[in-house]
């Protein structure tokens, strides 16, 4: 009696899978979907070829699709998967739809199998994705930041110190923000009642230096990095009233590419510059600037618009139009205009034109006039 030949060669070519990974420091959630069908759903290691390593030999020939969210492994997985060949995407946590049901039983399980689902359906949106020199650039500003922080921190406990034993700055020395070296030099002589006490002191003042120190020597770094790297950008960039050294950098280092955004509106959202709304029927609120943006840059230029005001006239002007309503309104208004000088400045290759303002206020004057 013949036996029958049950074995068949597997080939998914044309086919398209859909993965998605919750992933965590120690192990990876991972679904796979097709055709609308769950296919497959384990736990693995945090390791990229294992995974592709699953499917290539599961599901061979098949074009491969996955997605994760946003969290703290940053994009070096994302980056991997791409190399491997499998098409990854990197979503927003909060871009992900869920049902009540699924918000209220969060798992590994329900998080991998919902990223899966709409995946498969199109509904997530990718965030952009900096190339590995942007996010590394990016991760030197942000060490300034911490740094800074660091700095404050002391700064305070110092003070706190001085108050607390009752040692007050002479009349002449009294300080106007940081502390100088002047006035470093006048509490460094002072001698408190126990050894215990100058020790304090003495602690609280080398924290102090130690801190601003680090902080001098990683802006002087990145400074001499972003001019050698990013020559017209920081130097465009410094010819717009109000933005510094500093917020050029912030500018440079956090946005990377102006271009990448489709929309004005697009690219002050990403700043947190522009209002958030709520309605329901009849019902419509309005409330201030969006909570979910780009942290590091909005308090750069709400800052660099407090100093713009007071250089450019077409900003003031602008500035003195929306004041009568909200002075807090207006200078965010100053502010989203300064970003969007910003970027313009930087994608044109131009430095800041004064008469901008004035020629474009003229303008639209001549065609309301014409209307």
């Amino acid at each position: 009696m013949p036996v029958p030949k049950l074995s068949h060669s597997r080939d998914f070519t044309g086919e398209n899978f859909y993965i998605g990974l919750d992933v965590h420091k120690k192990s990876w959630s991972v679904t796979v979907r097709t055709s609308n069908l769950e296919v497959g759903h384990f736990s693995q290691a945090p390791n990229p070829k294992a995974l592709y390593s699953y499917l290539t030999k599961k599901f061979p020939s098949g074009n491969y699709y996955s997605a994760y969210e946003a969290g703290f492994s940053g994009t070096s997985t994302h980056t991997a998967l791409c190399k491997l060949g499998i098409e990854n995407i990197v979503v927003h946590a909060g871009d992900i739809p869920n049902t009540d049901k699924e918000k209220k039983n969060k798992t590994d399980v329900h998080d991998s199998r919902s990223i899966a689902k709409y995946l498969e359906k199109g509904l997530l949106k990718p965030i952009h994705v900096l190339s590995e020199q942007q996010q590394e650039l990016r991760a030197y500003f942000r060490l300034r930041e911490t740094q800074v922080a660091d700095q404050t921190r002391a700064s305070h406990r110092l003070k706190s110190f001085l108050n607390f034993i009752g040692l007050h700055l002479p009349m002449d020395m009294q300080m106007n923000g940081k502390f100088t070296n002047r006035q470093l030099l006048w509490i460094e002589g002072q001698i408190l009642s126990t050894a215990a006490g100058q020790a304090c002191l003495q602690q609280n003042i080398a924290n102090f230096k130690e801190q601003r120190i680090k902080v001098t020597k990683v802006t002087k770094s990145l400074r001499n990095f972003v001019i050698e790297k990013f020559p017209d950008a920081y130097n465009n960039l410094m010819t717009v009233p109000g933005i510094g050294s500093i917020t050029a950098i912030a500018l440079i280092a956090e946005i990377g590419d102006f271009d990448r955004f489709e929309t004005p509106c697009e690219y002050c959202s990403y700043l947190g510059m522009i209002p958030w709304n709520h309605s329901s029927g009849d019902s419509s609120r309005t409330f201030g600037v969006q909570p979910r943006c780009n942290g590091h840059l909005r308090p750069l230029l709400v800052e660099a618009a407090w100093i713009a005001i007071r250089k450019d006239a077409g900003l003031l002007l602008y500035y003195k139009k929306h004041a009568a309503k909200n002075n807090k309104h207006a200078i965010i208004k100053v502010a989203r205009k300064l970003a969007l000088i910003a970027k313009g400045v930087v994608t044109n290759n131009k430095p800041y034109d004064p008469d901008y303002l004035e020629s474009k206020t003229e303008i639209r004057r001549q065609r309301k006039a014409k209307s």
